[in-house]
């Protein structure tokens, strides 16, 4: 049944932070963009980024951490900066805009500590406890710092809050969490001092409080302070709830207004930015644990991806505010379509970090997003209605096509779109799965968007002899990239499937080998081992030719983490293994010791895809079709290679 507003009352009910009324109880989590100059003062990029977002119906949009000082708070490139009267100007402009859409806007107000990914020196956090990323790329090791240094960063703290009071913000937040400066301070894993800042947990909290008396002695007691915390940064050896409990109890003695609870740090990424394989609004169990400890507001916060689960969130009673960051990339308007009841139009996050951070921030650039190629460039690329409204032919239903073929329609244009099979491509092996949810939702998402439009829809195969004879102007090739064929005999009966073929309701069950540990094996794996039921004779095991698991380029929440949930999961892994063919009695694999036979009752094949050819392109140009191919048909890639080539192409007929 679809939703309307009356299913999100809580969502959409006003709330209020100290003396601070919003109008929802909807959040913009504070996201570093990298729009600024490279002094941090800001750019029209950046303004027309957080009036787009106020725009969309959020209460309250908090802006991206701005580094306090010009010695070591700065933490990446072209980074927000308040560190001086000269940031004041931009960051009122800012203001002035976001409040003309009629949202609320606050600023983060952060020093990067030992998470310095400029990764120049200095580098100065509570000990020499080193991030291993920055150490790794740049050789460079946090310098403990001094009483006086400590003393002058708490005192840069409260002039940056006034900074913001000047600049007209609505409230201002402290970032004590995600492994910067103040959770290299609170956290054991990386606070060993021996001073009155190190040791016991009254001395490893000073440094906040701190900070917390110092904005309070320099800001009228009724603009709103927010801390930003992780609930734990997921360190064996790093920051117990129980502490944190505790400090919140004290920040809100100090004159604290709102708690904003996340976790992690940027070594424990899956907690941080939660990839697809995490489970959904990971810190909860630790957020209620605060809220039931203090009186003031708490804002939930990590992987909150639909108005479902936020309006449970709230009717619950589990926190008084939700707090949404890649979301609201993914589509600036979710509030805004969630009050209309138009769920189904929101473009959902999939938590995929590719767009906004593999090929965004990680690569030097700003933030992007798989989704939404305007992230960062609103206003750049409209869809407008083009020149001359044509008739075009899309060639495939997958993720690229439907988008495609959706853009194309808003253009004008009078689209066909053309699939012998199931709409939504290779996104439908997600159907169903636990772990695939948030890229499932991607499929329904795009299947609405075609079905809601005139789109004409032809459950067929086109060549180009249907094209050329159809009276098309153009064609949109969306054909997709076929499965990279096996480079062993498969014999006998043994049920063999592609990573593509499987799906929850009829999981292989029992012994199944997956052949390939690329992301393709790796990720189907995982959803064999999800799918199995409870007390189910089911294991898997990937056999792989390299030395180790996703050897190419892969996101790197992948890379780095995926391997850690397949352990979890119980997922056996032979690398160095080389398939030499598969029979009745398993997989044949060929190691340094001979060939052995891994046993099966199930195999699936993940040997990844290959670039398909380009006959049907050709002969569509052969016939005087103007033809554009896109997505796993032009190359073999991810969802943001389908959405973004979809999308330009379609801007440009």
């Amino acid at each position: 049944m679809p939703r309307t507003a009356a299913d999100y009352p809580h969502l959409f009910t006003p709330g209020r932070i100290g003396t601070l009324e919003i109008d929802n109880r909807i959040l913009k989590s504070p996201q570093s963009t990298a729009t600024s100059n490279a002094d941090g003062t800001v750019t029209a990029r950046t303004v027309e980024h957080y009036k787009r977002l106020g725009q969309g119906g959020v209460g309250l949009v908090m802006m991206e951490y701005s580094f306090i000082d010009s010695d070591a708070s700065k933490a990446i490139h072209n980074q927000l900066g308040n560190a001086h009267r000269e940031h004041t100007p931009g960051l009122g402009w800012v203001v002035d805009e976001v409040h003309a859409t009629g949202a609320r806007v606050g600023l983060q107000i952060a020093h990067g500590g030992r998470q310095k990914f400029l990764g120049t020196a200095p580098i100065k956090s509570a000990t020499d406890s080193s991030w291993s990323d920055v150490e790794g790329q740049y050789g460079v090791v946090p310098t403990p710092m001094t009483v006086d240094e400590i003393d002058a960063v708490v005192s840069a703290f409260g002039d940056a809050a006034a900074r913001a009071h000047a600049a007209r913000f609505d409230i201002v937040e402290v970032h004590a969490g995600h492994g910067y400066l103040i959770t290299n301070f609170l956290s054991p894993h990386t606070n060993w001092r021996t001073d009155e800042y190190g040791g016991s947990f009254d001395n490893r909290a000073r440094l906040l409080l701190r900070i917390v008396d110092d904005i309070r002695a320099k800001v009228p007691r009724d603009f709103p302070l927010s801390i930003r915390l992780s609930v734990t940064d997921y360190e064996p050896d790093g920051i117990p709830i129980e502490e944190t409990v505790e400090l919140c109890r004290r920040l809100e003695a100090h004159g604290v207004d709102v708690l904003h609870c996340s976790g992690g740090h940027h070594a424990g990424m899956e907690w941080e930015v939660s990839p697809w394989y995490q489970v959904r609004t990971p810190h909860r169990w630790g957020w209620e644990k605060i809220k039931d400890a203090v009186s003031i507001p708490v804002i939930a916060s990590g992987s909150i991806v639909s108005p479902e689960t936020a309006e449970e969130i709230l009717a619950s009673g589990s926190a008084d505010f939700v707090s949404l960051g890649r979301p609201l990339l993914a589509d600036p308007d979710w509030a805004r379509k969630a009050k209309a009841g138009r769920v189904l139009e929101i473009t959902p996050c999939i938590r995929c970090n590719d767009g906004c951070l593999h090929r965004g921030l990680n690569k030097g650039r700003s933030v992007g997003c798989s989704v939404n190629p305007s992230v960062a460039e609103e206003g750049r690329f409209p869809v407008t209605a083009a020149e001359e409204s044509r008739r075009i032919a899309v060639i495939g239903g997958g993720p690229a096509g439907l988008h495609a073929a959706a853009v194309l329609h808003d253009r004008g244009h009078d689209v066909t779109l053309y699939e012998p099979g199931e709409l939504g491509g290779l996104l439908n092996h997600a159907q169903g799965s636990t772990v695939k949810q948030d890229l499932a939702a991607l499929a329904r998402h795009l299947i609405h968007e075609v079905s809601r439009r005139d789109v004409r829809v032809v459950a067929r195969a086109a060549d180009a002899q249907t094209i050329a004879e159809g009276g098309f102007d153009a064609a949109v090739v969306a054909t997709g990239a076929p499965d990279e064929s096996p480079r062993f005999p498969i014999e006998g009966r043994l049920p063999v499937r592609t990573a593509a073929q499987v799906r929850v309701t009829d999981a292989p069950r029992g012994r199944v080998v997956i052949v390939g540990g690329g992301f393709q094996g790796c990720e189907v794996a995982l959803r064999v081992s999800a799918a199995a039921a409870t007390g189910e004779a089911t294991t898997v095991t990937i056999v792989e030719s390299n030395d180790g698991l996703l050897a190419g380029e892969e996101v790197f929440t992948d890379a780095e983490r995926l391997p850690l949930f397949l352990d979890a999961a119980g997922v056996s892994v032979r690398c160095g293994h080389t398939v030499v063919g598969i029979d009745d009695e398993g997989v044949r694999v060929e190691t340094a010791g001979g060939v052995e036979t891994v046993p099966a009752d199930a195999v699936v094949l993940a040997l990844g895809r290959r670039r398909a050819d380009s006959a049907l392109a050709d002969e569509l140009e052969a016939a005087g079709v103007d033809v554009r191919v896109i997505g796993s048909a032009r190359e073999p890639g991810r969802v943001f290679d389908a959405i973004h080539t979809a999308f330009f192409t379609a801007r440009s007929l």
